[in-house]
Formats: C-alpha cells, sequence, structure tokens
C-alpha cells in the first residue's frame, strides 16, 4: 500500500527576511513558507513552462504567485513571491485584510469558469463567489461578480473544485459544504 511522504516545510527563496504573519509569536525557520491559516494552496502550471507554481495566501492576505524553478544546479525551488493577482480597481488583491484567528480560510480554485480563454476564481462564501478575469491584456484582473447560485451553503465556509463528471469539456463546480454535503453545480456557460 502506498504511504504519504513523511511531513516537511515548503522553502521559498525569500528575497530578503523570511515573512510570517504579524500576530505570530514564533518565527519560521530558515526559508520556510509560513502563511495564514486554514489557505488553500493551489498548485497550477500558471506561466506555462512546465512546472507546477504555487498561487496561495501570503502572510498579509494577498493572493500570491509562487513561480516554480530551477537553480543553477538544476534543483527545483520556489521563487519569492509575486502579487500579480489584482482586484477591479488595479491594486493587489487581498482576500482576507483580518488578523489572528480571522485569518486565512480562504478556499478557492482557478478555472476558465466562463469560457473566455483566460483564468478566473471561484472562491468560498456562503455558497461560492465568481471572481471573473476581466484583464484585457492576458493578466489577472478580477472582479467579484457574486455568488454563483443564490442557496446558502455554509454560515462558516464553502470549499470549491471543478469536475468534468459529464465530459463535455466545460469545467462544472463542485462544492463541499460545512453539512458535510457535497454540491454540484452545472456550469451555466455550456458553449465551448
Amino acid at each position: 500500500q502506498a504511504k504519504l511522504k513523511a511531513a516537511q516545510p515548503i522553502e521559498v527563496e525569500w528575497e530578503g527576511e523570511t515573512p510570517k504573519p504579524a500576530w505570530f509569536w514564533w518565527n519560521p525557520e530558515g526559508k520556510n513558507l509560513v502563511t495564514q491559516w486554514r489557505t488553500t494552496p493551489f498548485a497550477i502550471d500558471l506561466n506555462k513552462d512546465g512546472l507546477n507554481d504555487l498561487v496561495m495566501l501570503d502572510q498579509e492576505g494577498y493572493l500570491a504567485f509562487f513561480e516554480r524553478a530551477k537553480d543553477d544546479d538544476g534543483k527545483l525551488i520556489l521563487k519569492h513571491p509575486q502579487r500579480i493577482f489584482e482586484n477591479e480597481e488595479g491594486n493587489p488583491l487581498q482576500l482576507n485584510e483580518r488578523t489572528a484567528g480571522k485569518s486565512g480560510r480562504r478556499k478557492f480554485t482557478m478555472v476558465d469558469w466562463d469560457l473566455d480563454g483566460d483564468l478566473d476564481i471561484l472562491i468560498n462564501s456562503k455558497n461560492i463567489d465568481l471572481l471573473r478575469n476581466v484583464a484585457e491584456d492576458g493578466g489577472y484582473r478580477f472582479k467579484n461578480e457574486g455568488q454563483v447560485a443564490e442557496r446558502i451553503l455554509a454560515g462558516h465556509t464553502t470549499c470549491p473544485t471543478t469536475v468534468d463528471w459529464d465530459g463535455n469539456g466545460v469545467p462544472d463546480l463542485l462544492v463541499g459544504a460545512e453539512d458535510g454535503y457535497f454540491y454540484h453545480l452545472t456550469n451555466p456557460n455550456q458553449e465551448k
């Protein structure tokens, strides 16, 4: 039977001192990645170079791009994060500005939900909110379009992912909710 490897820290090639959330009473060791709690890490080859990058909240609640690369010796590394994701006004996309026990708690997935050729974000809420990518230059600028459906699934949080169970090449939404159930939403954008 397959076994998981032992837990190990994720290291980042930080530019300067290793950051941490301001309210943490402890300091990270070495180059360890430390961020807000209950935060979803999302692995995706965002820059299409054949290596899976990491997209997740940084220590201040901004959505950040941790590029995967190879160093001069060919070893895989994560580069210092970049805040390449923007809100509708063009400012860095902060998904949680709260601190301490109210920090983090963001669960999301990135997918071309509206089938226009760029990545959107589906993010937890009382249902799931759509952050539509409205960038015109191939970048990452997002407008919150609100909930994808009216039904309230949570008072606390939900967890989105996408599936294509009908095999039509269009991503549909699968939501894990705090009531222990899964909810499925067929993508309303069915022309591909």
